[in-house]
Order: C-alpha cells, then sequence, then structure tokens
C-alpha cells in the first residue's frame, strides 16, 4: 500500500470495521462507562442507609456516624464524606440529597438498642455537597430516633420516628421550625416505630408495625388521616430501606429478629394510592437496609446494602463477614 493514499477516512472505516469485529465484547471504548461490578466494599463499618446523586452514591455507617462517597462512574471507588463521630452521635442513619440547596441531609442518633427506656434524643443534619462542611443541624423532639428522611416539592423535610413514638416530623429548612406532622391512634407505641420513609410527590409511605402506610398531603401542608395500603395477596410488609421510583416503591425487608441474615428486595405497583401489588426483585440477601435506584452510562442499577443487622442484634452467632458489600443488580 502507498502509505501517501491512507486517509483519514480510509482510517476511520477501518476503526468501523474492527468495532464490528467479534470479540471485542467487554473492551470499554473511549468515551463509554464501564459496568458497575456486583459488589461494592464500603469497609468494616455496619452501612445503614444509602442514596444516589447523579454518578455519585453515599453510603451512612451505623457504627461509627461516617458518611462514604462512592464514585459510581469508577467502579464505586470510595472516599471519606463526612468522618466518624467526635460526639456522642455515632449513628448515621437515613440520607437524602437536597439538589437545590446542595445539601446531604443525614439522621444523626446516638447508639439506640431498642429499648425504649434507652431512647434518646437525634438530629437532623445538612451538609454541603461540594466541601463536606454542616449547613444546618435540627434537633428532633425529646426521645426521638431518626430513621428515614425525605424532601417533598416544596422543599420540607419529613423524617420518620423508628423509636417508642411513632410518628412523622416536619421541618422547615427557611424557619427551622421542627413540628409533629403525622401520627396515629392505630400505630403502636413502644417498639418498632416509624420505618422506612418514602414520598410519591403527593403523599409519604411509612412502614410501621408490618404494614405500609399512606398519609397524603392537604392543600395546606397538614397531613390527612394515614391509611393502611392493601397489598394483593400479603399485606405484610417489614420495609427498611425504602425509595419511591418511577416504577413505584423499591424496599428492602430483612429479618434481624430470625437468624441466618436472609432478606429481600421487592417492588410495590400501585393502581391506586392505597392499593398495590408486589413483585420479588432480589432474595437471599444477608439482612439488606438501605436501597437506591440509578443509571449510571446507559445502565439502570439496584443497589443495596448489606448490613447483616442479625450480628449487630445478636440474633445470628459468630462474626459478620467484612468488609461489608454494597450489593449492584442490573434493572
Amino acid at each position: 500500500m502507498n502509505i501517501t493514499n491512507f486517509t483519514p477516512a480510509l482510517l476511520l472505516v477501518g476503526v468501523l470495521t474492527l468495532g464490528a469485529c467479534d470479540g471485542l465484547e467487554g473492551i470499554d471504548l473511549p468515551g463509554t462507562t464501564p459496568p458497575l461490578p456486583e459488589s461494592i466494599s464500603v469497609g468494616d463499618n455496619i452501612p445503614e442507609d444509602i442514596t444516589v446523586a447523579g454518578d455519585v452514591a453515599y453510603v451512612s455507617s451505623l457504627t461509627d456516624g461516617s458518611v462514604q462517597k462512592l464514585d459510581l462512574e469508577n467502579a464505586g471507588a470510595a472516599s471519606a464524606f463526612i468522618p466518624a463521630a467526635t460526639d456522642a452521635y455515632t449513628a448515621a442513619w437515613g440520607l437524602r440529597v437536597v439538589e437545590d440547596e446542595n445539601w446531604l441531609l443525614v439522621v444523626q442518633n446516638q447508639p439506640y438498642d431498642f429499648n425504649p427506656a434507652n431512647a434518646q434524643t437525634g438530629r437532623l443534619t445538612a451538609f454541603d455537597l461540594n466541601t463536606g462542611a454542616q449547613a444546618k443541624s435540627w434537633d428532633l423532639p425529646e426521645q426521638m430516633v431518626g430513621n428515614s428522611v425525605v424532601v417533598d416539592e416544596a422543599g420540607a423535610l419529613y423524617v420518620g420516628d423508628i423509636g417508642p413514638s411513632p410518628r412523622i416530623v416536619k421541618i422547615d429548612p427557611d424557619s427551622d421550625e421542627v413540628s409533629v406532622w403525622a401520627t396515629s391512634s392505630e400505630w403502636v407505641d413502644g417498639g418498632f416505630g416509624v420505618g422506612g420513609v418514602a414520598y410519591s410527590g403527593a403523599g409519604l409511605y411509612a412502614s410501621h408495625n408490618n404494614l405500609l402506610w399512606y398519609i397524603a398531603v392537604e392543600e395546606d401542608g397538614s397531613a390527612a388521616e394515614p391509611v393502611a395500603v392493601s397489598v394483593e395477596g400479603d399485606p405484610v410488609i417489614f420495609a427498611d430501606g425504602i425509595t419511591w421510583t418511577e416504577d413505584g416503591i423499591i424496599y428492602a425487608e430483612n429479618d434481624v429478629l430470625v437468624a441466618g441474615a436472609q432478606g429481600a428486595v421487592y417492588r410495590l405497583d400501585f393502581s391506586d394510592a392505597t392499593t398495590a401489588t408486589r413483585s420479588t426483585l432480589q432474595e437471599g440477601l444477608r439482612d439488606p437496609s438501605g436501597v437506591a435506584v440509578t443509571t449510571v452510562g446507559e445502565q439502570d442499577y439496584l443497589l443495596v446494602n448489606e448490613s447483616q443487622l442479625g450480628f449487630a442484634f445478636g440474633v445470628d452467632e459468630g462474626e459478620p463477614s467484612t468488609p461489608y458489600q454494597l450489593k449492584v443488580f442490573e434493572r
């Protein structure tokens, strides 16, 4: 071949031809995002919740109050976003990104053993997404152990109380007013309070006493009376991590009071606000807690913290497997 005739156009044809050849599957071409691994290490501290903003995930620690930042475009490479607590609030629970404020919300608690007599007041703290510096903080009501946190379209913040008083607290981030927004005479005091909370755009869903409850947001912002959701086949729902997606609710269920460190992730599809059907997404998980969904590259993923909480509750014998893992499933 006369090299003077090897034009850029011919070179382009050659590249396109090579791209069509067998044997190139699995090669990451420039400008493409490689698929996520099936598991991402999240260290030796018990992971609690997970939230995602773009190609970045945040994972909270139930053990030392820290929060990790995972670069999902780089196989989930982890770095410290919030360091381990240096005060009494050594348990980081629910997480939520507020993009309009450029905040990461973190529910911070003192250690809680689910004995109502030992419930101590938690707080909600907002951290700047760019710097990790604390932006604002709100003390929760007396003896409130915060669990999940969500944000509505108006920017109001809602925190579920997993402690002895099942309730949902509302926080106005402008006035800093903290008030009890929802509770019910049908909600049982003294045990597990409100577990996972999700916001649908019209109301909140909350897990309590093995049922899912819907609380509509009235025009004035107040809470309607909670209504138990009817789930076709089996209404029992023990939801820990919970998130609202375009497919409805996705939630993690664990069996921390039953030996074996087993759990699953389910999806609820709604025909109306209080009627749903359930399908199984993943089984055989080791006491999962937080769940999130995201898209990296062109692939949709389900992310699940395998928290192995049965060991923390003293139900499972021996020691948990470490480092703990964030499980990754294609959707």
